[in-house]
């Protein structure tokens, strides 16, 4: 073999058309996009236009509230914190933390407003935690255990001030 023989993989790579390159081209005069009107302008987008008819997205009735200053809690089951200490990557002793919580890799990431204790699991050693949140299931399961929770205040939502 050659240098001169070396060729692409058939189909490859694919020529770009030649528009606007007169009659015999197939693609000339208007290039394939018809005959006058708004589309065939260049740059038109007519995204939901439906040739005049109601569109689709003002036919259908608008349903609901989207809260735009909700918070979203990360939610952490207590049998993922029990994992955690028996694994090494919470020390039984320390309280624990968002942080500690976020670095032992029990939440996700994502825009969490803080961490919230669910009760899916068992909690079998006295453990402290401050959280953002904690369900009156698992409060009494901690407790039951010997350890403690602390609430912190909900941080306030950020709003720009323009």
């Amino acid at each position: 073999m050659n240098l001169n023989e070396l060729r692409d993989n058939e189909g490859s790579r694919y020529r770009k058309k030649r528009l606007g390159r007169g009659i015999g081209s197939g693609k000339g005069k208007t290039s394939g996009r018809g005959v006058k009107g708004q589309k065939a302008r260049e740059g038109v987008s007519l995204n939901g236009f439906e040739g005049g008819q109601l569109p689709l997205y003002r036919r259908l009735p608008k349903r609901g509230f989207k809260n735009i200053f909700r918070k979203v809690y990360a939610p952490v089951n207590l049998g993922a914190v029990e994992k955690a200490i028996v694994d090494g990557k919470i020390e039984a002793g320390a309280t624990v933390t968002e942080e500690l919580l976020k670095n032992a890799g029990l939440v996700g990431t994502g825009k969490y407003a803080g961490v919230r204790i669910l009760s899916e699991g068992e909690l079998t050693r006295a453990v402290t935690f401050e959280v953002s949140g904690a369900s009156v299931a698992a409060i009494a399961a901690i407790e039951k255990a010997g350890g403690s929770v602390k609430v912190l205040a909900a941080k306030a939502p950020e709003v720009s001030a323009s």
